[in-house]
């Protein structure tokens, strides 16, 4: 087969916890080794990011500001590969990841996409959040992306305004321009580094909806943003019912917000691929989806606040 040379590109901001696993992972893949490089980007860390990984044949960079979208360009606009990879520093990758990869791209020409498996023993949240799942997701997920150079130079990289959903909004601007993305199981990695307390599984679905309004063309297109609007008014009901001591209005609302997590968990589960298994963990599964439409709720908020401030500021200009 011939070989193409491929750069790995390894964000990372703050992952001396699993680093050097993601490291240790990449340096054992069967391609041969003249044919990849591996970049990390280190994102401005303040722990020992960086000291772990000298202890590898690995580029180091530093991009100390910018959101993730950026921290990956600066890797790939370093790279030498023809073939670009991308990877999180709390991934894991299979021996024979990058040969899958390049196998794929070399056969069909095209760009592709794998998913996060579970870790050995996993937590009872990681359990409770990705099920078994029969289908791969439908967009891109910046952890597991085989894409040429200049197919990823051309389509103009990943947007480095936005904090996150970077990796959906590449998706879909390289289905618009007419590539085909193929999602596959084939290259799934694992991720090490999922959401193990309710705190930070909440932080984390905060950051993923801040860019809702900022993220538009795919927001509007996905379903879950809408329930998130119901839900958010339902409590909005909940409260004024409360207020007001409407007692028939507060039992409907209580029912509409209570219920609406379970349209979500019922949603979740139809994509199971062993749904018998994961219906003996439901009341975990759906006290998880509460919490992740709470956090989603708060994310939602942070973009509105965002436009208002970018609102501000333009009719500032507008005056001066």
């Amino acid at each position: 087969m011939d070989c193409k040379l491929i750069s790995v590109i390894v964000p990372a901001h703050n992952e001396e916890k699993y680093i050097s696993q993601c490291l240790e992972s990449l340096a054992a893949q069967d391609y041969p080794k003249q044919k990849y490089e591996v970049i990390v980007v280190d994102n401005n860390s303040t722990d020992q990011t960086s000291e772990i990984a000298n202890n590898f044949e690995v580029k180091i960079v530093q991009k100390t500001s910018g959101p993730v979208g950026a921290v990956r360009n600066a890797g790939a606009k370093l790279a030498n590969g023809e073939l670009l990879a991308f990877i999180d520093a709390d991934c894991v990758a299979p021996a024979d990841w990058l040969s899958k990869g390049a196998n794929l791209l070399n056969t069909h020409g095209t760009v592709y996409g794998g998913d996060c498996d579970l870790r050995k023993h996993p937590h009872w949240i990681e359990k409770a959040w990705l099920l078994e799942n029969e289908l791969p997701p439908k967009d891109l997920l910046g952890c597991c992306i085989f894409i040429r150079k200049i197919d990823f130079l051309k389509i103009g990289l990943f947007d480095e305004k936005i904090t996150s959903g970077e990796d959906t909004k590449l998706s879909n601007s390289l289905k618009s321009q007419h590539y085909n993305v193929v999602m596959t199981k084939e290259i799934n990695v694992i991720h090490l580094g999922n959401p193990t307390t309710l705190k930070s599984f909440f932080l984390r679905q905060v950051w993923h909806s801040e860019n809702y309004f900022q993220n538009w063309n795919e927001t509007r297109t996905d379903p879950t943003f809408y329930l998130v609007v119901l839900f958010l008014f339902g409590l909005i009901f909940c409260i004024s019912s409360l207020i007001n001591q409407t007692i028939s209005n507060l039992l409907v609302s209580i029912s509409f917000v209570f219920g609406i997590p379970f349209v979500f968990t019922v949603k979740r589960l139809r994509r199971s691929k062993v749904i018998r298994n994961d219906l003996r963990n439901l009341p975990a599964i759906y006290f998880l989806d509460l919490v992740y439409l709470s956090g989603r709720i708060i994310g939602l908020a942070k973009s509105i606040w965002k436009e208002a401030m970018r609102f501000t500021s333009l009719q500032s200009q507008r005056v001066d």
